[in-house]
């Protein structure tokens, strides 16, 4: 049901007046956008649906119960505000349970420490393939993105085409962690579990996969061992992943310290750590009519109660983080040093070009996060043969693409040329999961196959069973 599907031409029209308006010629590119953004916030809140005396489903549902929906919605009003301190639920408070309904698939701890934890996945082949991989995460979320409920989980489908797989596992920081910088944090989460893996499983090489702010460090990752001359990346595998931050005109106008300081301020709590709750609440605003505000009128005017999905459950289980790695990170895309080659992490240059290993990279058409196009930009950035992927979807939705009859992406042969919508005239469509072409992909670039691995080593015995105990920590 959509309550404020009678309203829509409304808002829209507002939303558009809005945009015209921000449109100043002497604006930059991110200025306009920021304008826009603001500009489609404010007709977004001011719709009349958002109300009660403005929305006619809401009235007549409560003619028809007899006001019973307005005081469900009442309850529903008191319970988020006690529960998420007055932010609509996405989904029914308690229905997912990690290990059981959400990042469910076998596995076993085999390094932890008070910032991660690495997993490895059992096997459900008698052998696998020889090179594993490595699955990082964004460091502003929980990693069962990559596990989310059977059947829909990337873990599970990897495991299942034999794979050996290893995930990074962060923890919420705790107020000791606040002045853990990039240097600290990059030594001590991808590249140490870049460690542990290569110890367990003997192998040299390891493909690295990473999403969305996961996909710098795994890049970054790649590029760091390609300086130190070292076997590292077998293959590089990027997810909604922007690498190269110039705005869509080319102007250089990036966030001043004043704003990158500011937002990070504005964001910590009162433990002093960036708090993933305001993070969340920043992201949902850029769709706040589908994640602010319809939520709100399901539940606070209808009465209604949302239906269990796992996306949004994992999107409201928040990590809070360092303000120095926030800050240092938001400082690393404004000033977009990464895309330019200026950037050393660990006391090594950070150049991309220098990843000369195959890349799979997949963007999504509707990504609100990510623009596609500066997914392609970043991919062009790489040295080795790059394989792009756009898939008909939005930020997750793109990432969570089981094998069914209605998955589809676009794909294209060669050399990536520069101007995007020129690959996008040239790709061709195919009617499968980007998921399937992975791991066709993945298998021709892993080597013989080998017995399947236990999970652990002497050095790193396996441990509590996944998905162990970091992704619990609120």
């Amino acid at each position: 049901m959509n309550p404020c599907g009678s309203n829509a031409p409304t808002t829209e029209g507002s939303t558009r007046h809005g945009e015209r308006r921000a449109r100043a010629p002497l604006l930059s590119a991110r200025r306009r956008a920021q304008a826009r953004l603001f500009a489609r916030l404010l007709a977004d809140a001011l719709d009349p649906a958002n109300f009660l005396l403005g929305n006619p489903a809401a009235l007549r549902r409560a003619v028809a119960t007899r006001g019973a929906s307005l005081a469900r919605g009442a309850g529903n009003f008191l319970d988020d505000l006690v529960r998420r301190r007055g932010r609509p639920a996405k989904v029914p408070p308690g229905s997912y349970r990690l290990g059981r309904d959400l990042a469910a698939t076998p596995g076993r701890v085999v390094h932890r420490d008070d910032l991660v934890e690495v997993i490895q996945y059992e096997p459900r082949t008698g052998e696998v393939h020889r090179t594993p991989l490595l699955l990082i995460p964004a460091w502003v979320n929980k990693f069962y993105i990559y596990d989310l409920a059977p059947g829909r989980s990337l873990v599970e489908w990897a495991v299942r085409e034999g794979f050996t797989v290893f995930a990074i596992s962060q923890r919420t920081s705790l107020p000791r962690h606040a002045d853990v910088g990039l240097d600290e944090y990059f030594r001590r989460v991808p590249l140490r579990a870049w460690d542990v893996v290569r110890e367990i499983t003997g192998s040299p090489r390891v493909h690295l996969v990473g999403v969305c702010a996961g996909g710098v460090l795994a890049a970054s990752l790649a590029a760091w061992l390609a300086a130190g001359d070292e076997e590292g990346a077998a293959t590089l595998t990027l997810l909604m992943s922007a690498l190269d931050h110039t705005p869509p005109d080319g102007r250089d106008d990036p966030w001043s310290t004043a704003e990158t300081e500011a937002l990070t301020r504005l964001l910590t709590n009162r433990e002093g750590l960036v708090d993933g709750g305001r993070v969340g609440l920043l992201f949902d605003l850029l769709r706040s009519r589908d994640t602010v505000w319809r939520p709100m009128v399901s539940g606070w005017l209808l009465g209604e109660r949302p239906k269990p999905f796992d996306i949004w459950a994992w999107s409201e289980d928040a990590v809070d983080v360092p303000p120095v790695l926030f800050g240092q990170t938001m400082r690393i895309a404004a000033d977009n040093v990464l895309a330019r080659g200026r950037l050393r992490l660990a006391g090594r240059p950070v150049d991309l070009s220098a990843v000369t290993r195959d890349a799979f990279v997949v963007a999504g058409s509707r990504d609100h996060i990510v623009p596609w196009e500066a997914v392609y930009r970043s991919a062009r950035l790489l040295g080795g043969d790059v394989a792009f992927h756009l898939v008909p979807s939005g930020h997750v939705g793109g990432i969570v693409n089981p094998p069914r009859p209605a998955a589809r992406y676009r794909t294209g042969s060669g050399p990536l040329p520069e101007d995007a919508a020129v690959w996008a005239a040239r790709s061709a469509s195919r009617q499968e999961s980007w998921w399937s072409a992975w791991s066709r992909w993945l298998a021709t670039r892993s080597g013989p196959r080998v017995p399947a691995r236990p999970a652990g080593s002497a050095r790193h015995p396996a441990g509590a069973p996944a998905p162990g105990r970091h992704v619990r920590a609120r």
